[in-house]
């Protein structure tokens, strides 16, 4: 009696969960493993969800594993050449080289494991078929999951010359109210295709939006849709519409290019919904007065370069060969120095966005660059000064923007500084406003849905239908037709029928007439037609 007991304890147990699903349910124990492939040959990782898949696991690029190695590559490097050494010349204190480079590689290589490997190893980006999980440290681990069905755009950069040649970069997701980023990627425009198709199976997959239900009334249904029209607020000019979009595939950004012909992108990128208003240009006072002395100086020089060796000066023509490499050295120099002055003003703007500000630096074309940023919202106060009166009557001055908690940006020698200051307040103002909106047209939204189905239901409840029209019918007939529409039929009497085409049995008059409005289950009085008699004849 007990085995037959055990054996049916045994077959009445709870089963046994498989080892796949008892290690993703994401319990808390201890380890550093958060990714595992299972016996269906697919990765799952702690926290996974019954319906998700594994699509793709990204690290960071190799190179990046590199840099970190190269003392343990130096000290390798250092106990070869000591081999050699020792082969070339033997002496005892190589064995003692040896034993302190073996040590120190040794070290350097817990030190590496330790330090940068298992960081590598752990910041890692899982693809899923519904979202991007971020996992990175290792005693103090943190996770960011980002569901993919809030992404509106995906973009992506290879942002250094190293990247460029390597294949890696930073692929930029754009989402609803923020913004996340996947750096030294490798191979980014892959990850960007992989990631827009993951987006396009989600959005096919879900259902369309239904529209809210409408009372049937058209009246009524003309009031609804009205209340609940969204405003958009007065759009702002776009100052990109007139610069070529260069690369689409790439992270948004201002379309502007510096560096002239070298078409040098803005390192700025902008977050969703961003886009450019104005692109605001120091005024060509400053760069006339920062040309005017290599100008002056050219004009001087050039001339005088051929001038003087002509008057057959002893000491020009005993060193004309060092006069003209001189000379030429300084006007060469000159024009690139224009060229230089010329370039840096041009790449000297500032960005007004729909959302921020920028201030771009940009020095020799390509080898510097540097920006500062500002919101709208953190904008305290804002004021021009003119320095003095020639700036007066050029309509030239300086933009002073005070920032809560940071320091004042400067928009320095501007042309036409009030414009400037009314359309940081223009777009400012914007900004608040289309928020505002934004709230109101969500609420809207949520109103109009409410409200469709309150006024469906009153009205399906309360509707009114006028009478059929009955006659001609049978009495059958006539029953189903009302009943179809909710009322009910009672014979009120008959009425002899003096038209052969009417035959006994059907409906000659009804009450109330026909298209009269009735509550639902209300009563139509018929009278039914009869074969007409002798005395009925008589009296007609």
């Amino acid at each position: 009696m007990s085995s037959k007991a055990n054996g049916q304890r045994k077959n009445t147990s709870t089963p046994e969960t498989p080892y796949d699903e008892l290690w993703r349910s994401g319990r808390s124990r201890f380890g550093v493993q958060h990714l595992r492939l299972g016996r269906d040959k697919k990765w799952h990782f702690a926290g996974q969800q019954q319906d998700e898949t594994v699509v793709k696991i990204v690290r960071e690029h190799w190179w990046f594993l590199v840099t970190s190695a190269l003392p343990l590559i130096g000290a390798l490097v250092l106990l070869l050449l000591i081999v050699w050494g020792s082969g070339k010349l033997p002496n005892p204190i190589w064995s003692f080289l040896e034993i302190i480079v073996v040590v120190a590689i040794f070290g350097a290589l817990v030190w590496f494991i330790w330090k940068d490997f298992v960081k590598w190893y752990l910041n890692t980006y899982i693809v899923t078929s519904k979202r991007i999980v971020h996992s990175h440290g290792v005693l103090q681990p943190e996770r960011q999951s980002t569901p993919l069905d809030n992404v509106k755009q995906v973009g992506m950069d290879l942002d250094t010359a190293w990247g460029f040649l390597l294949r890696y970069g930073t692929v930029h997701i754009y989402l609803v109210g923020g913004d996340f980023i996947m750096e030294n990627i490798p191979d980014p425009r892959a990850m960007k295709d992989l990631i827009d198709g993951i987006i396009e199976k989600i959005r096919a997959s879900k259902p369309k939006e239904q529209k809210p239900p409408m009372p049937g009334i058209p009246q009524v249904e003309e009031v609804i849709v009205g209340l609940a029209k969204a405003k958009e607020p007065p759009p702002l000019e776009n100052a990109d519409e007139k610069y070529i979009l260069r690369r689409p595939e790439g992270r948004l950004g201002p379309r502007r290019t510096f560096g002239g012909i070298l078409h040098i992108p803005c390192e700025v990128r902008y977050l969703s919904g961003e886009y450019t208003v104005k692109y605001i240009q120091r005024s060509r006072y400053v760069f006339y007065r920062q040309i005017l002395v290599p100008i002056l100086a050219l004009c001087i020089l050039l001339p005088l370069s051929f001038y003087i060796p002509s008057t057959s000066t002893p000491f020009v023509s005993s060193h004309l060969t060092q006069w003209w490499i001189i000379m030429g050295t300084i006007i060469t120099l000159l024009v690139l120095s224009i060229g230089i002055i010329f370039t840096n003003y041009a790449d000297d703007v500032y960005i007004l966005s729909n959302k921020r500000m920028f201030d771009i630096q940009r020095r020799f074309i390509f080898f510097f660059e540097n920006h500062r940023e500002l919101e709208y919202k953190n904008i305290k106060d804002i004021k021009v000064i003119v320095p003095n009166v020639l700036q007066r009557l050029l309509d030239i001055g300086d933009v002073y923007v005070d920032i809560s908690g940071a320091p004042t940006l400067i928009l320095p020698t501007v042309d036409h500084p009030f414009f400037v200051l009314d359309k940081i307040n223009e777009i400012k103002t914007h900004a608040a406003k289309a928020e505002g909106l934004k709230k109101d047209n969500d609420l809207k939204k949520e109103l109009h849905d409410w409200f469709g189905k309150v006024v469906t239901s009153l009205v399906d409840s309360t509707q009114m239908k006028g009478a059929p029209n009955l006659e001609n019918m049978d009495l059958l007939e006539a029953m189903g037709v009302a009943n179809e529409l909710g009322f009910q039929v009672n014979v009120f009497g008959e009425e002899p029928s003096t038209r052969p085409e009417i035959p006994p049995g059907r409906v000659m008059h009804q009450n109330p007439p026909p298209g009269t409005v009735i509550q639902p289950g209300g009563e139509i009085q018929v009278v039914l037609s009869r074969r007409a008699t002798t005395a009925d004849l008589m009296e007609f």
